[in-house]
C-alpha cells in the first residue's frame, strides 16, 4: 500500500524502491542501496539524482565515498505543495496560449464522413466535387456501373459544366460502359481510360482535393459517402495512378 501511494504522487517504481530502502537502512552507499532496493547498479545513480532533485534524498561525502540518506517522510508534503505550485504556473502558461491553439484547430483539416441517400443525395455529393475543385485541378474517377438513363443525363450535364469550368477529369471505366466514353469523351479537359471487363467496380470512386466520395449506384437504394481526410485521399490517388498507368487508352 505504501509503494502504491508513493507512485500515485508521481514517483516511479524505482524511485519508490530506493526511497523506501533508504528509510529502512539509513545513510548508505550505492552498493548497499542496490542490495536493499533491488535496483541495478547501472540505474541506481540515475534514480538517486531524480530523488535529490525532488528533495527526497540528500547525500554527504565521507572519505571520497557518497552516502545517501532519505529525507523525512514529512518532506513528501512539501514535495506535493511544490508540485501543486508548478501545476498552477503551468496552467497559467497554457491559458495564455489557448487562443492560439484554438486558432490552429479552427484552421486545421478535420477528418469527416458524410452519408447521403437517394438520387438527391447523389446529386448533393456530385455538387460537392464541383464546388470543391478550381480551374486546373484534377477530379479522378474509377468504376462505373449500370444506372438509370435519367441519372446518366443529369451527370452528363454536370460534366459539361465541369469541363467549362476548366476542371480536369480523368476517368477509369469498364470496357462494358464505352457508351459513356462516346458521350463524354469529346468534352474539354476530359481523359478516359478503359479497364478490362472482368475488373468491374460496383461503386464509383471519386477522388478530389482532400476528399474521396463513393457513389453506390443502386437504383433502389442509391447512396453516396464523402470522406474528408488528406491521408485517405492521397492513398486513393496512388491507387488510381497505378490503375491509370495500366489501363487501355480508348
Amino acid at each position: 500500500m505504501i509503494d502504491i501511494a508513493l507512485m500515485k504522487i508521481g514517483l516511479t517504481r524505482g524511485e519508490t524502491s530506493v526511497y523506501l530502502a533508504l528509510l529502512e537502512i539509513g545513510s548508505a552507499s550505492t552498493w548497499n542501496i542496490t542490495k536493499s532496493s533491488g535496483i541495478s547498479g547501472s540505474k541506481v545513480y540515475e534514480v538517486l539524482e531524480r530523488l535529490i532533485k525532488k528533495g527526497l534524498v540528500s547525500f554527504v561525502i565521507k572519505n571520497g565515498v557518497k552516502y545517501f540518506e532519505a529525507a523525512s517522510p514529512e518532506r513528501i508534503i512539501d514535495y506535493l505543495d511544490e508540485k501543486k505550485t508548478e501545476i498552477e504556473e503551468e496552467k497559467i502558461d497554457i491559458q495564455r496560449i489557448i487562443p492560439q491553439l484554438l486558432l490552429k484547430q479552427k484552421n486545421g483539416k478535420k477528418s469527416e464522413a458524410k452519408i447521403f441517400f437517394g438520387f438527391s443525395g447523389l446529386k448533393t455529393a456530385n455538387e460537392d466535387i464541383l464546388s470543391t475543385l478550381k480551374r486546373g485541378e484534377e477530379w479522378l474517377s474509377m468504376g462505373l456501373s449500370k444506372q438509370p438513363k435519367s441519372w446518366e443525363i443529369y451527370f452528363t450535364k454536370r460534366q459539361e459544366t465541369r469541363a467549362q469550368r476548366g476542371i480536369i477529369h480523368k476517368q477509369l471505366i469498364n470496357e462494358k460502359y464505352k457508351a459513356i466514353y462516346k458521350i463524354r469523351g469529346g468534352l474539354p479537359n476530359t481523359k478516359f481510360r478503359l479497364l478490362p471487363k472482368e475488373l468491374e467496380m460496383p461503386v464509383s470512386t471519386e477522388i478530389y482535393g482532400h476528399k474521396v466520395s463513393f457513389f453506390i449506384l443502386d437504383e433502389e437504394n442509391p447512396m453516396a459517402i464523402i470522406i474528408e481526410n488528406t491521408a485517405v485521399a492521397e492513398s486513393f490517388k496512388k491507387y488510381f495512378c497505378a490503375l491509370w498507368n495500366r489501363a487501355k487508352i480508348p
